[in-house]
């Protein structure tokens, strides 16, 4: 039989030490290594954008080693003292395993280039696996860049127990653990994202769940960034006296955690702390064994669940496609059908998330610094009509499933104004609720009517103009469920078009009703901003009635010329 080795052959492998269907460690590892480069040259193959992030990207690093080089100086050699070296050092040390593990937590769109799954059909264990996996994850230039980091950080550690440390044995103790500490440390830095990505890849939670997790993770990110930029409006009136002595605290209890432990460990050494030392080496090592058979682990479920297929996301609830309250029939179907992927594909969640994060930051804004509240009353309400655009590519959502649009004979108003409808049951509140709170909190409840109708307006605009935009420029998307952070749609030629003419057509149809406002709140007029409102809203209507009759007669004309521009996902 064909594929079957003779009893001859297999001793003749065995007596040229050839063993069929068996690789050695090694061998495997350097495979894997090539594997990693060959992806990462790949992944830059017709990637402008990456390009031009990567390099950015490395010369923010290089100046932040500079940055490094200068802080390490400072605390060493130009004081001449080197007592705050220690401290600056642990505490850069934990701030940087904290922010290897951080990064894959938060930012949900980076995938392990060599998922654990993608090796499930070959016949190797987790155990042969991660070796080769581990060294393939240096392989990276943030890897790079930390190894960089460390080094400086060692030969100025070197430097500084020539010039201040006190006593022999402390000191050759110090140099004898520093450089295994900080190995250990960076491996620590390597492992924790591997452990987390192969952990997420075998989570027996449903794939909705995930991608929730992407999206909540996606806008904590920018929530932690908002916020930082609000405290910086207040840093003056920050005690700096109070943070300096509570610095020290944080450092102490920092390198007690296993994110500190590997990295301070040469320094209590050179101050003559053995136990602490001792102590701290073995949360170390105690955390890197963790790490390591739970990473092992988490390759050995995603290798099976890669197999047996999803988990499966629970018994579905069936309900009616049409809302109550709504009559039967294709407007209604639409309606029901765009209502429920607001509830369940993350594209559109993420589409729409962040909008109250930037509100709320505008509200927060403009509460800390009373000058610029109109302004900030101004970019809620455009933010707000921007959240209309979200739909301005509901032809490229739909991809290959458009089909069935055609083959029922959908009618296009229909199809539309059920898109539309469903977002304004979601937005229409919640817009409402936001215009009458920021003035109230603003301290301008006068200025209630015209937020309120300026937003309605934009928001009208929106939908107008994403009616056109959708049927004249659509684009094809990324699958249903994409990683927010991972869609590769945004960055094609028609949809950075398209966006621009969304935005073009919500601002300036406003414009008259923005100069009205302006003029009102400089003179002090109440009906000159209740008449900016009143105009705003007229325009919303006409874009809206505008734009959806052209648009239901270009789709009602031409809708298999804009299925074939979206027949494939990205």
């Amino acid at each position: 039989m064909a594929g079957v080795l003779s009893t001859e052959q297999v001793h003749a492998a065995a007596a040229t030490g050839v063993h069929h269907g068996e690789i050695p460690q090694r061998a495997l590892i350097r495979l894997q290594l090539g594997l990693k480069w060959t992806l990462w040259k790949r992944s830059y193959r017709k990637n402008v954008g990456k390009i031009v992030g990567t390099a950015f990207g490395g010369l923010y690093a290089v100046f932040g080693l500079v940055m490094l080089v200068v802080a390490f100086l400072a605390t060493t050699l130009w004081t001449g003292e080197g007592d705050l070296f220690p401290l600056i050092l642990r505490g850069l040390g934990a701030v940087t395993v904290l922010l290897w593990f951080l990064i894959p937590v938060l930012a949900f769109g980076l995938d392990d280039t060599l998922d654990p799954r993608a090796f499930a059909l070959y016949p190797r264990s987790a155990k042969e696996l991660q070796p080769g996996l581990f060294a393939a994850a240096a392989l990276s230039l943030p890897s790079v860049f930390t190894l960089l980091a460390i080094g400086i950080a060692t030969a100025f550690e070197l430097l500084w127990l020539v010039l201040f440390g006190e006593g022999i044995v402390w000191i050759v103790l110090a140099v004898i653990a520093l450089i295994p500490a900080n190995v250990a440390g960076f491996a620590l830095c390597l492992l924790l994202p591997r452990a987390w990505f192969a952990h997420s890849a075998s989570r027996a939670s449903s794939r909705s769940g995930r991608e929730l997790g992407g999206i909540f993770g996606f806008l904590a990110m920018f929530v932690a960034i908002y916020a930082f930029s609000l405290s910086m409006q207040r840093i003056d009136d920050l005690d700096l006296d109070l943070v300096l002595s509570w610095l020290p605290q944080l450092v102490t209890v920092l390198a007690w955690t296993p994110l500190g432990a590997l990295f301070a460990v040469p320094m209590d050494l050179a101050e003559g702390q053995v136990l602490t030392a001792l102590l701290r080496a073995v949360i170390g090592a105690a955390t890197l064994t963790v790490m390591w058979l739970w990473w092992r682990r988490s390759i050995d479920l995603s290798l099976t669940s890669a197999l047996s297929g999803e988990a499966s996301s629970g018994t579905t609830k069936v309900s009616a496609l049409v809302p109550r309250g709504v009559r039967p029939g294709p407007f209604g179907a639409v309606l029901g059908k765009s209502l429920r992927y607001w509830r369940r594909d993350t594209r559109y969640l993420a589409a729409l998330g962040l909008y109250p994060v930037m509100i709320v930051f505008f509200a927060a804004m403009g509460m800390m610094l009373p000058e610029t509240r109109p302004m900030m009353l101004g970019l809620t309400i455009f933010m707000v009509g921007m959240s209309g655009i979200s739909i301005s590519n509901e032809i490229g959502f739909d991809g290959p499933a458009g089909w069935v649009n055609i083959v029922a004979d959908l009618p296009a108003r229909a199809n539309l104004l059920g898109r539309i409808a469903a977002m304004a049951v979601l937005t229409v509140p919640f817009a409402i609720v936001v215009t009458v709170v920021v003035p109230l909190l603003h301290g301008t409840p006068e200025l209630i009517p015209m937020s309120v109708m300026g937003a309605l307006g934009a928001m009208l605009c929106g939908w107008g103009i994403s009616a056109v935009v959708s049927v004249l420029l659509p684009y094809p998307s990324s699958p249903p469920g994409t990683n927010p952070m991972k869609d590769k749609s945004a960055s094609t030629s028609n949809a950075m078009i398209a966006m621009t003419v969304a935005m073009g057509g919500v601002l300036v149809p406003l414009l008259p009703a923005i100069g009205v406002g302006i003029w009102g709140a400089v003179v002090g007029s109440m009906a000159l901003t209740v008449l900016a409102g009143v105009l705003a809203l007229a325009a919303g209507v006409v874009l809206l009635l505008v734009g959806v009759r052209i648009a239901v007669v270009r789709l009602e004309a031409r809708y298999p010329d804009a299925f074939w521009k979206v027949r494939d996902f990205l």
